[in-house]
């Protein structure tokens, strides 16, 4: 997933019929703000059709300025505005490539969204690689550049060198990629375990905490301040809002050459070669009137949710297309929590 802490907007393509939004680590759209509910609502694909659903949330879910009855569904259509808890969406409909591996640019976006909030309020994001017990207990190395490979063994070039005999010169090699941290084993002499399993030479292993890994009879520990703040979110308790807690409704300029999709397709425009996309939303043309913390500035983007025209067939549909910059109150609302 691009841009998903900076930059270009995120976005996650769905190919189903079904896509639950929540705060819950098994949500499709995962928002860790407290005001969403661990399993939010839902958008239910019947045809060419849609309808979204409140699942007993404790926020409710809103289209236009209307909540609606829980497990009821609402048909909606392109230019919906919808909140969940504290959280606006923006319905459009449009025809995109499926994202590749979606459970990961998922995890990704929950995890860009929290590290966004916690540098707000100035906490240390960074994760570290830090030595538990051994010959070097202490040191550590942050993991501060996104994908550089920072190399652990007995070498003093070494990002974190050891003096364990047991080591190879270039033992292991660490790296970190959106919100995962990778682990190799270099073909090394001894090998590396991660946890009860040694580890295949020269190959990537996503290492999360709370397991070690071990060099010689060095163990390694995985400090991940967004992904131990991310896991504090999704297990808590919901946050019931007040009335002053609900944010106001985006305001949306003109779309200059809107598309217009509830619009028959005729023979000579059906089907994807010759269907235009979604309209584009681009930071700046929708942003939030409440007012906001200095934190959620450039969060005027909104998510997007994409559908195609009537008249293609399922093959074609592209189900939801989440472009997300969460609006302002959702971010605030995160920084309250981790302040």
């Amino acid at each position: 997933m691009s841009g998903a802490s900076g930059g270009a907007e995120p976005s996650l393509t769905f190919d189903g019929s079904r896509i639950v939004i929540g705060r819950g680590g098994g949500s499709d759209v995962r928002l860790p703000d407290p005001s969403v509910s661990t399993r939010h609502a839902t958008i239910r694909a019947t045809g060419s059709d849609y309808a979204i659903v409140d699942e007993a949330s404790t926020n409710g879910t809103w289209v236009g300025g209307v909540r609606l009855n829980p497990q009821s569904p609402r048909a909606v259509k392109s230019g919906d505005l919808v909140r969940v808890g504290r959280v606006w969406l923006e319905l459009v409909i449009g025809q995109k490539t499926a994202t590749p591996d979606l459970g990961l640019a998922t995890r990704d976006l929950a995890f860009a969204l929290v590290q966004r909030a916690m540098d707000a309020v100035g906490d240390d994001t960074v994760a570290k690689v830090r030595v538990a017990e051994g010959p070097d207990i202490g040191e550590e190395i942050r993991l501060s550049e996104e994908g550089r490979a920072y190399v652990i063994g007995r070498a003093e070039t070494c990002d974190l060198p050891l003096a364990d005999a047991d080591s190879s010169r270039e033992h292991a090699v660490v790296a970190r990629r959106g919100g995962q941290i990778l682990l190799r084993d270099m073909s090394s002499r001894n090998g590396v375990y991660l946890g009860e399993s040694k580890l295949a030479p020269d190959r990537d292993v996503v290492w999360r905490a709370p397991t070690m890994a071990r060099i010689g009879i060095t163990v390694l520990a995985l400090d991940e301040p967004v992904s131990a703040a991310l896991a504090e979110l999704e297990a808590a308790a919901d946050e019931a809002m007040r009335a002053d807690d609900i944010p106001a409704s985006p305001v949306r300029e003109p779309d200059p050459d809107p598309v217009a999709p509830s619009a028959p397709a005729s023979s000579s425009t059906r089907g994807p070669s010759s269907t235009r996309g979604p309209a584009s939303v681009t930071p700046g043309s929708l942003a939030g009137t409440a007012p906001i913390a200095e934190i959620a500035a450039d969060t005027s983007q909104m998510t997007r949710i994409a559908r195609p025209r009537k008249g293609w067939t399922m093959t074609d549909v592209l189900v939801v297309t989440l472009a997300v910059g969460v609006i302002a109150a959702s971010i605030a609302g995160l920084v309250w929590v981790l302040r």
